[in-house]
């Protein structure tokens, strides 16, 4: 499996370069206010490239106003050979259409878990209903043809999803139906909230001026009596999972072909020397 490194920033993006990573994720996976200039795009796309490895440009759900920045960015890496593109939104997968050299590459946002709601296929809440029950709720959305057969039609063949093992036996249906899996390590999305709420608590007041604190910071949100951790950083919540060597055999197994990781202030992957430490073991 090929190992990716996923970044929003220049900076975080030259420790990247310089681990043992095979390809660079660069944008912005939840925030249109982080997305990148085009300025910004063109340097990290000339960095990415000089160092050898591939790259690919991943973009979040957006606004018609972040539509047209994106319109822009991709008729500029278009011109620069196949790229895959990782889209959370189906007007950027519309987008795409128009171009050759582009490869639609399915985000995690748009790959749901549950797929659907359950209670209508389980009746009286037996223990065997329950088992049921989990089963679905462990499938994606994709764990159903037609879903796989409207996204194939737009071309797309690969896909993100996220490091729940529960969900992995699940996986196997996906790369059976010809689809090529990306899988996160760490941090599996909650929820994502339409303000972001890491600017509010630091009372940043323009989030298109926004001095970006979630470079830096996250909050840990502790549910009392669930005893359940989650974090916020910028406008997502996350769960925390911590990646073991066995389950990297069960998703080599399934065909997974890529692994995601994530520098942020989460993860405290920040460095070289962390990526290296991670891959290396």
């Amino acid at each position: 499996m090929k190992i990716s490194v996923q970044t929003d920033n220049l900076k975080m993006l030259n420790e990247a370069l310089n681990s043992d990573c095979d390809k660079i994720r660069f944008g912005s996976e939840f925030c249109e206010f982080k997305i990148p200039t085009l300025a910004i795009l063109k340097k990290a796309y000339v960095l990415v490239k000089k160092e050898g490895k591939d790259f690919a440009y991943i973009t979040p759900r957006v606004s018609t106003t972040s539509i047209e920045n994106i319109r822009k960015q991709l008729s500029f890496l278009d011109k620069k050979g196949e790229i895959n593109i990782i889209f959370n939104d189906l007007g950027t997968l519309s987008i795409l259409e128009q171009y050759s050299n582009l490869k639609p590459h399915l985000g995690r946002q748009l790959v749901y878990v549950p797929a659907r709601c359950p209670w209508l296929e389980i009746g009286p809440k037996s223990f065997l209903a329950k088992r049921r029950l989990a089963k679905i709720f462990y499938q994606t959305s994709l764990n159903y043809k037609p879903s796989v057969r409207f996204f194939q039609n737009y071309g797309v063949k690969d896909v993100d999803v996220d490091w729940i093992p529960n969900c992995f036996k699940h996986y196997y249906f996906l790369v059976r139906n010809g689809l090529v899996l990306s899988v996160y390590l760490h941090l599996i999305p909650v929820t994502i909230t339409r303000k972001c709420h890491t600017a509010r608590f630091l009372k940043e007041e323009n989030l298109w001026t926004c001095s970006r604190p979630c470079y830096k910071r996250a909050f840990l949100l502790k549910e009392k009596f669930m005893h359940v951790e989650f974090y916020l950083q910028g406008n997502t919540v996350f769960s925390y999972i911590k990646p073991s060597q066995s389950d990297v055999n069960k998703l080599h197994k399934i065909g997974a072909s890529e692994l995601v990781i994530m520098m942020n202030p989460i993860t405290k992957i920040e460095s070289k020397e962390d990526i290296n430490e991670l891959i290396g073991s």
